[in-house]
């Protein structure tokens, strides 16, 4: 199966190329290749991740002092 793969060209500073090419030929992979797994890890550190919940402090306030099923904005009814 052939994939068809885009080209572009990157302008880099030339010290993060020789760095680039450092690491290609100390992996023994294209300068190609080392750019396009650095990048993939990079965007993988970035994605956004489910974060867990926070757990915010409740406090109990007593009984309302209006009640808010009624649209009219009456006083509540009394608590047994």
């Amino acid at each position: 199966m052939l994939l068809h793969m885009k080209r572009t060209t990157l302008v880099l500073d030339a010290t993060l190329y020789a760095e680039l090419k450092r690491r290609a030929a100390g992996e023994g992979r294209t300068l190609g290749e080392t750019v396009e797994r650095l990048l993939r890890l990079g965007l993988q550190a970035a994605a956004p991740g489910r974060r867990g919940r926070a757990r915010l402090p409740s406090y109990d306030l007593g009984p309302f002092l209006a009640d808010p099923a009624d649209r009219r904005g009456g006083p509540a009814r009394p608590v047994p």
